[in-house]
């Protein structure tokens, strides 16, 4: 009977121990997991902040080209439009 409870004892104590050894591993694991993410956020936030700038850099030179063209055809759709209204058909 005593190396029955003995021997129990030891699977008790080793089941203990293999629990805190898979705690520990996970723990690690869930570590490093996080520092991949956190880097991955960092870098890719940086890109964002480079794309915004890119992109509003060629908002910007898309409403200046529209504005330029605008203005050199403005005249001309004027004229086109005074005259329809100014037309009368029979």
């Amino acid at each position: 009977m005593k190396y029955f409870i003995a021997a129990k004892n030891e699977k008790l104590a080793r089941l203990k121990q293999a629990k805190e050894e898979a705690e520990k591993e996970i723990a690690e694991y869930r570590a490093q997991l996080e520092r991949e993410f956190q880097k991955k956020v960092s870098d890719s936030s940086g890109d964002s902040g480079a794309n915004v700038k890119r992109l509003e850099k060629e908002t910007d030179e898309k409403i200046a080209h529209l504005k330029t063209e605008a203005g050199r055809i403005s005249d001309d759709v004027v004229t086109m439009l005074l005259k329809y209204v100014t037309t009368v058909k029979n």
